[in-house]
């Protein structure tokens, strides 16, 4: 999640970095009397595409609340597509840990069943 935002937050900044860049190649034609570019409608123009494509990055991101998605893998040499699945929304243990042990470890079965139930080790 933190890696979206962070993506996310660096090409809504794109804009407002190459305005900066702007300002600084145009301040000495300011100095030397030369007619100054519309600064202000530039920078309304780009500030309005920024945060019309984060919105539109937004909604048009399909997304299904009761649905999850299994990504694309291979499986014994062969590349199976992902596939999108129904979700267990049993929040009531959501960010708790799986185990009391603090370095995050967990007891696997030893009677050979499948944790993982999607075929993998």
């Amino acid at each position: 999640m933190a890696g979206r935002i962070l993506f996310e937050l660096f090409f809504f900044s794109i804009p407002f970095v190459v305005f900066g860049l702007y300002l600084l190649a145009t301040t000495t034609a300011e100095h030397e009397g030369r007619r100054k570019w519309p600064i202000n409608m530039l920078f309304l123009i780009g500030l309005g595409l920024a945060v019309a494509g984060f919105f539109a990055m937004t909604f048009l991101e399909k997304r299904e609340p009761e649905m999850c998605q299994k990504p694309t893998r291979y499986v014994d040499g062969k590349l199976v597509p992902g596939e999108f699945y129904p979700c267990a929304h049993d929040l009531k243990d959501a960010g708790r840990a799986g185990s009391a042990d603090p370095g995050g470890s967990i007891e696997l079965p030893t009677d050979g069943t499948d944790v993982t139930e999607d075929g993998t080790d």
